[in-house]
């Protein structure tokens, strides 16, 4: 949002997600339930599914743990390991396996009371990413489908979970290469159909730079309590500048812009919230 207007009146309520949610939640668990936050899980979700081999940063199962990669121009390295205690509940200390992950989906396919999980909020589409967001995962609109599931990226380390309720079945992929998305997505095109006849579409980001379009309604300061990005508008592209650097992006769609065609995790920004003026009052830029 332009930071003018943000620092003026408040532009509504539009879906964002934020990992600082989760840790609200995570807090709420452990006020609820009196533990901390990974006693808590233990006790209330963790021990009752029988999640055997799934543990946390500071208690790691001995001989579990896989190191994570980042694959570079050259060559692999070593990831650090990303683990801040405070961002728990959202994901960054938790370790799992493919058997408990398949534990989880099998959880939410045999009871019917999670079935409120798959209930649509919001109808953004995110390339690369997912085509809805509902309460605490995302469907993804494939041919035979649909689909719901989640995507776990962290240090030198993907995951991705997809659960197909209509035949009670799901698919894990865990790998430990900041390439494990785009591993992703050809290992489970070639998997979806033969095994429940669905049809995985080819992601087709095809920018058109000069296209007849007004960049500038886009142009604009768009900032959370903790990030801020300016973008700027020039003839036939935008120039997005964050914490990253700047990156130019050139126009796929009204709503959607191309980054990086090579890159499986953040190929491109999405705008959204149109005002009647046409200026969006959001940027959703995955991380």
């Amino acid at each position: 949002m332009p930071a003018s207007v943000a620092a003026k009146e408040p532009i509504g309520r539009f879906w964002s997600y934020t990992n600082a949610g989760w840790c609200l939640l995570g807090r709420a668990l452990e006020t609820v339930v009196g533990l901390v936050w990974e006693d808590a899980m233990r006790e209330s979700l963790l021990g009752p599914l029988g999640f055997e081999q799934t543990t946390f940063a500071t208690h790691t199962i001995a001989g579990l743990y896989a190191t994570g990669h980042e694959v570079r121009a050259g060559g692999q390295v070593v990831a650090e390991r990303w683990m801040p205690r405070s961002l728990g509940p959202a994901g960054s200390t938790l370790q799992s396996t493919i058997t408990d992950m398949l534990r989880l989906a099998s959880a939410q396919l045999d009871d019917p009371a999670v079935a409120v999980l798959r209930t649509t909020h919001a109808d953004v589409r995110i390339p690369a990413w997912f085509d809805a967001w509902c309460l605490g995962c995302a469907r993804f609109d494939w041919n035979g489908g649909p689909v719901w599931g989640w995507d776990g990226l962290i240090s030198g380390q993907r995951a991705a979970l997809r659960i197909v309720p209509d035949q009670q079945a799901a698919v894990a992929l865990v790998t430990n290469s900041t390439t494990g998305r785009a591993m992703h997505s050809r290992l489970f095109a070639d998997l979806m159909p033969d095994l429940f006849g669905i049809t995985v579409p080819e992601l087709r980001l095809e920018p058109s730079r000069g296209a007849d379009m007004d960049l500038s309604p886009f142009a604009g300061v768009y900032a959370w309590p903790d990030r801020r990005v300016l973008v700027t508008a020039g003839d036939d592209a935008l120039v997005i500048e964050s914490e990253r650097g700047a990156v130019e992006a050139l126009a796929v769609d009204a709503r959607t812009f191309l980054v990086d065609a090579d890159d499986p995790d953040n190929p491109a920004v999405v705008f959204g919230a149109f005002d009647d003026g046409g200026r969006p009052r959001v940027l959703y830029q995955t991380l």
